[in-house]
C-alpha cells in the first residue's frame, strides 16, 4: 500500500523543497526591484483599482509599460497577488509562486510521458527544483519562468495527443501553448517550431489533419494582436537591426569581401550558429551564466559540472537504447537557445531557460542509466560530487551576490530608499529633479509611493521609442526626470548619481546607500 503512494509523497516532498527555496531570503536576493517588476505591479495595481493600465487603456492585450509593449500574462496573473499582499516586493514576486510549486509536477509529468521510468522522472523533477539557472528566474517577476511551465505542459500534451489522439489531449495542449504565447516573447519561435512537428506528424499520419488547422488558426489570432500593437522592443534586440552588426558586414564588403560571401544572410547565419554553441559551452552552462548581472553571475552555476557531464551521458543512452523520442529531446535542446542566439545583447538566460528542461531531463536519464547496478560507494561519490558545487553556488547567489556593487547598481537599487525620502520630503519641496541614467525612475515612484493610478492615468506620457525600443517619461506631479534644472527654479532637490556632481560638491551632500554603494547623492536647490 505504501509503495502505492510512495512516489506523490515523494512529489509533494521535492515541491515543498522548491517553495521552501522560493522563500528563503526572497526580497535579500535578489536585492532590489528592477523597473520591469514594478511596471508589471503597478500596471496589475491598476487593473486592480481600475481595470486599466498605467495609460488608461482598458484590459489590454500588451502593456506598453516602457513602449516595449509586454505580453500580458504575468500582469493579469498578479492582479490577485497585488490584491493579497499589496503593492509590495513580495506581491509582485508572489506571481510566481505557484509555478514554483508545480514545476516540479510537470517536469515529472514529461519525463513520464518520455521514459515512462519512475526514477527518471523523479530525479529530473528534484534536479529543477536545485538548478539556479531555472529557479534564479523563479524567485523574481520574470515572465520566462511561468512561459517555460507552459511550454514544458504543452510538450507532456502534445506528446499525449499524439499517443492518444484524443481530442481533450489536444485542447489541453492549444489551452497551455496559447497562455505560453502570452507570456514571453520567445514564445513565438515555438510556435514555428510546433507548427514543422505537427506538419511531420500529420505527414506520418500520427495526427488528425484538423489539428494542424486549429494550431495555425491560434497562432494566426495571437499574430493579430502583434500586428495590432506593433512592438518596437523585438524589432531592436534582433541582430540584423544592430548597428554594430550592420557596420560589420559593410566592413567586410568594403575590405574587398564578395557580396556573395559577405552579406547580412550568409554572417547572420554564421553569427548565429557560433552565438548558439555558446549557450551549450561549460562557460555558460557551469561557470558564469548570463552576462548581464541581474541574471548570472561567476560563481553562480545554472546547473553543476556534475549535471553538464551526465548530459553527455544520458545522449549516449538515449542512442545506446534507441528510446523512442530521443530526437525530439535533442529537437528541443538544441531550438531553446535560438531566440537569444537571435539577441545582439548578448548570452541570455531569460531568452533561453527553456534549455535547463531538456538539459536537466537528458541528464536525469544518464545518471539513471550509469547508476544501474552500482555499488552505494558509487552512489555516495556522485551525491557528493552534486551537491558540493550546487552548495557553493546557491550559498553566492543567496549570501554574496546580492552585496556587490554591480549587482546593487544592475538591480536598480536605491529608488525604494529614494521613495522613502521624497515622501518625507513631499511638501519642502517644489520639484524633484531625477536622474534618468538608471532606467525608468518614474515607476519606482509610481509604486513606492502607491500612486493612484485613475490620477496618473490622466497625466500619463511616454516619448517615442529609442533605438532600444525603449520611451522615456519626462515627468509627472513633482518630478522632473533631468539632471538640468530650469533657471528660476523653485526649492527644489536635484537628485542624481555620483558623476553628475563634482568631487567639491559630494562631501557636503546627502546620500543614499545601499549594501555600504552610494547610489544617488542630493543636493538642495534654493
Amino acid at each position: 500500500m505504501f509503495k502505492k503512494y510512495l512516489t506523490p509523497i515523494l512529489l509533494i516532498i521535492i515541491s515543498l523543497l522548491s517553495v521552501g527555496l522560493f522563500f528563503y531570503k526572497m526580497n535579500i536576493s535578489p536585492p532590489a526591484l528592477n523597473a520591469d517588476e514594478a511596471s508589471n505591479a503597478y500596471d496589475a495595481y491598476s487593473i486592480l483599482k481600475t481595470g486599466r493600465d498605467q495609460y488608461g487603456n482598458f484590459l489590454p492585450l500588451r502593456f506598453k509599460s516602457f513602449g516595449d509593449y509586454k505580453l500580458p500574462l504575468l500582469t493579469y496573473l498578479a492582479v490577485p497577488f497585488i490584491k493579497a499582499f499589496g503593492l509590495t516586493e513580495t506581491g509582485i514576486r508572489m506571481v510566481n509562486f505557484p509555478f514554483v510549486l508545480l514545476f516540479p509536477f510537470v517536469i515529472y509529468l514529461l519525463a513520464q510521458e518520455i521514459f515512462n521510468k519512475k526514477r527518471i522522472s523523479l530525479l529530473a523533477a528534484f534536479l529543477s527544483t536545485l538548478a539556479p539557472g531555472l529557479q534564479m528566474l523563479g524567485r523574481q517577476a520574470h515572465e520566462g519562468y511561468m512561459t517555460v511551465f507552459f511550454l514544458t505542459i504543452s510538450f507532456y500534451y502534445f506528446l499525449k495527443f499524439i499517443r492518444t489522439q484524443k481530442v481533450l489531449n489536444f485542447s489541453f495542449f492549444i489551452f497551455h501553448f496559447s497562455l505560453a504565447l502570452f507570456g514571453y516573447h520567445f514564445s513565438r519561435l515555438w510556435a514555428g517550431l510546433y507548427f514543422l512537428l505537427f506538419l511531420f506528424f500529420t505527414f506520418k499520419k500520427a495526427l488528425p489533419k484538423w489539428s494542424v488547422l486549429i494550431f495555425i488558426l491560434v497562432v494566426l489570432l495571437f499574430g493579430m494582436t502583434d500586428i495590432a500593437y506593433q512592438p518596437a522592443r523585438i524589432k531592436s534586440l534582433l541582430f540584423f537591426n544592430n548597428q554594430g552588426y550592420l557596420d560589420k558586414v559593410g566592413e567586410l564588403q568594403s575590405e574587398g569581401g564578395s557580396r556573395l560571401i559577405y552579406n547580412k544572410l550568409t554572417v547572420g547565419l554564421k553569427d548565429v550558429f557560433f552565438e548558439n554553441l555558446k549557450y551549450f559551452s561549460p562557460q555558460f552552462l557551469v561557470s558564469t551564466g548570463d552576462e548581464n548581472p541581474r541574471f548570472g553571475y561567476p560563481g553562480i552555476s545554472p546547473i553543476t559540472v556534475f549535471e553538464y557531464f551526465f548530459i553527455f551521458v544520458g545522449i549516449y543512452f538515449l542512442f545506446k537504447n534507441k528510446e523512442k523520442w530521443r530526437y525530439l529531446i535533442l529537437l528541443m535542446l538544441f531550438f531553446s537557445p535560438i531566440s537569444g542566439s537571435l539577441s545582439w545583447a548578448g548570452v541570455s538566460i531569460t531568452r533561453s531557460v527553456f534549455i535547463f528542461i531538456p538539459l536537466i531531463i537528458i541528464s536525469a536519464y544518464g545518471i539513471v542509466n550509469f547508476l544501474n547496478k552500482k555499488s552505494v560507494f558509487s552512489y555516495l561519490i556522485l551525491v557528493a560530487l552534486y551537491f558540493i558545487p550546487l552548495f557553493y553556488s546557491w550559498d553566492f547567489y543567496l549570501n554574496h551576490y546580492p552585496k556587490r556593487p554591480i549587482v546593487i547598481r544592475s538591480w536598480q537599487a536605491g529608488y525604494k530608499e529614494l521613495a522613502t525620502f521624497v515622501n518625507e520630503n513631499y511638501g519642502r519641496y517644489d520639484n524633484f529633479y531625477i536622474t534618468q541614467k538608471n532606467g525608468q525612475p518614474y515607476i519606482f515612484l509610481l509604486f513606492y509611493l502607491q500612486y493612484p493610478p485613475e490620477k496618473y492615468q490622466k497625466i500619463s506620457s511616454l516619448s517615442g521609442p529609442d533605438k532600444f525600443g525603449f520611451g522615456q517619461v519626462e515627468n509627472f506631479d513633482k518630478f522632473i526626470f533631468s539632471t538640468n534644472p530650469s533657471a528660476g527654479s523653485k526649492t527644489s532637490a536635484l537628485i542624481g548619481f555620483p558623476d553628475d556632481f563634482s568631487d567639491s560638491e559630494r562631501p557636503s551632500l546627502n546620500r543614499i546607500i545601499v549594501g555600504g554603494e552610494t547610489i544617488f547623492y542630493i543636493k538642495e536647490i534654493k
